[in-house]
């Protein structure tokens, strides 16, 4: 991830649903005392038998919204 990027924490745990892994991200922003603060939630991006796959889809798809946005 670049480092301006760095403000941010990307969740992208997938759901299980109908035999297939759904990626899906949630992002957070880090506040300055390690918490964190608002949260955007892409909602079901595609669905994978893999696990993994899922994670990377959705890691990817996170970080590129988050260049899109704040670059």
């Amino acid at each position: 991830m670049q480092p301006a990027l760095s403000h941010f924490r990307i969740d992208p745990t997938p759901r299980r649903a109908d035999g297939e892994y759904m990626a899906h991200a949630r992002i957070c922003a880090k506040a300055a005392d390690g918490s964190e603060e608002g949260a955007f939630i892409s909602g079901d991006l595609a669905g994978f038998d893999l696990r993994a796959d899922a994670v990377a889809f959705a890691t990817k798809w996170a970080e590129e919204w988050l260049a899109t946005r704040f670059g």
